[in-house]
């Protein structure tokens, strides 16, 4: 079975994507002991400063080892035009790093294809015939990277892009964090909306996850208003992610949360652990 794609979205900043998207996959990656690669989708790359230091991420652009290479061959073209060349997209190998593996089990890893700002370039280019080649292009690498991994995920840039809808046309699965607010309330209506449109085929399923959540055991109205829509109250997960400094980014520390040197971390590794074990039975995986 070809790997599920699992899409991070949401149209708002600010909910803590990246962070959901590097730590369960972390988790689905350690507890279920898959091949999980990480691609970074974002034109800030946040989720590549939060996983690599920057020699790793200055090397890894040195020799092109990143996100655009799914896009177009190497060497890429300059910032306003996209190498429409015939060569095959790369293996994930050839674009990612290792972050993680296990020495008994080296195949089984957690890989990160880094993202660029350059990815920025598709926003200035109304060439179509150029985009859909990057378009087509992406679709394969995708195509490529299933075979070779047990799950594919993508950290989507919070905003209606070429390459939102890129990332939507490849995904099986759709995963949106969401914060006890209605700004980010109204962020997941624009990801419904996304899905919904005629384009987007086949429908990848939508999961939502409720992060930053006070453990008061109480739900906030914010939720009880996304758990009683018809829409999105089966679609919601059970488990949740809760407020936790562990999860706060910092400049002092690269790499996942639960390695941080810090107190409460084993507590939410257990809160990102059944999310992680949830969204991996729902994807049918």
């Amino acid at each position: 079975m070809v790997a599920p794609v699992l899409a991070v979205l949401n149209l708002k900043g600010g909910v803590g994507k990246t962070t959901i998207a590097s730590n369960v996959s972390y988790e689905i990656f350690q507890n279920k002991l898959k091949r999980v690669l990480l691609l970074d989708m974002d034109p800030q790359f946040n989720l590549s400063q939060q996983l690599l230091t920057k020699s790793q991420y200055d090397g890894m652009q040195n020799v092109s080892k990143n996100i655009l290479r799914l896009f177009e061959p190497a060497p890429v073209s300059d910032f306003f035009d996209i190498n429409t060349s015939s060569d095959i997209p790369p293996q994930p190998s050839e674009a990612s790093m290792k972050l993680r593996y296990f020495t008994n089990l080296p195949d089984k890893s957690i890989s990160i294809v880094p993202g660029t700002f350059e990815l920025t370039k598709y926003s200035f280019i109304n060439d179509n015939d150029k985009l859909n080649h990057a378009k087509a292009y992406f679709k394969h690498a995708i195509s490529l990277a299933r075979n070779n991994c047990d799950l594919v995920v993508l950290d989507m840039n919070p905003s209606s892009s070429f390459l939102t809808f890129c990332g939507l046309m490849v995904a099986t699965d759709v995963l949106a964090p969401v914060r006890p607010d209605k700004f980010s309330v109204q962020g997941l209506d624009l990801v419904k909306r996304l899905i919904d449109h005629p384009l987007v085929q086949p429908k990848p399923n939508l999961h939502i996850v409720m992060n930053g959540i006070k453990r008061t055991g109480t739900l906030t109205s914010t939720e009880k208003d996304i758990r009683q829509a018809a829409f999105f109250k089966d679609r919601i997960l059970a488990n949740r992610v809760y407020m936790s400094a562990v999860l706060t980014a910092r400049d002092d520390y690269t790499g996942f949360a639960k390695h941080r040197n810090v107190s409460g971390k084993k507590r939410i590794a257990e809160d990102l652990r059944a999310v992680a074990n949830e969204l991996w039975a729902r994807m049918g995986t």
